[in-house]
């Protein structure tokens, strides 16, 4: 069974047609990426898969889940790297990885994590301060801290 469904995906905003028939399937172990140009409805589907939009038709199913119904289920075994990450300017990057982790049952050690993302010499300063690839490694690291089974990395090369 595959990890990651979506049938005939169908998402539109008023007029426009964003996701149009978007079918495909991903394997356990396999790394898959979506490719198109900008406005070709990348970041709609991954906010699809992860229960943040609701297609407006199709079906799409992440570990047997579907990400409208079972959010809360999801949750807990999907990793997300969203497009543009936001958190406060005066959170240090260990406040922000100790506060993601406190959502989990069995978070990743965070001093690992920062060690494996070239951020511990980023440990104590605030998020406000990082260059834009520091931030986009510690948008990472959130998204990696509860251990997910997939992780769902959107735009993941900007400002590496």
């Amino acid at each position: 069974m595959p990890i990651i469904e979506v049938t005939n995906l169908r998402k539109t905003y008023g007029e426009h047609v964003a996701v149009d028939d978007v079918s495909f399937h991903v394997e356990q172990g396999e790394i898959f990426g979506i490719l198109g140009t900008n406005g070709a409805g990348k970041t709609t589907t991954v906010e699809c898969l992860q229960g943040l939009r609701t297609p407006d038709s199709g079906s799409m199913s992440v570990l047997g889940l579907d990400p409208g119904k079972d959010h809360a289920a999801l949750r807990q075994r999907l990793g997300s790297q969203l497009q543009e990450s936001r958190l406060p300017d005066k959170i240090k990057v260990h406040e922000a990885l100790d506060l993601y982790a406190s959502f989990y049952a069995n978070p990743a050690d965070t001093g690992d994590l920062l060690a494996k993302l070239g951020l511990t010499g980023q440990r104590d300063k605030y998020f406000g301060k990082l260059s834009g690839g520091q931030k986009q490694r510690v948008s990472i690291a959130l998204a990696l801290v509860g251990r997910p089974e997939v992780a769902v990395l959107d735009e993941l090369t900007t400002g590496l």
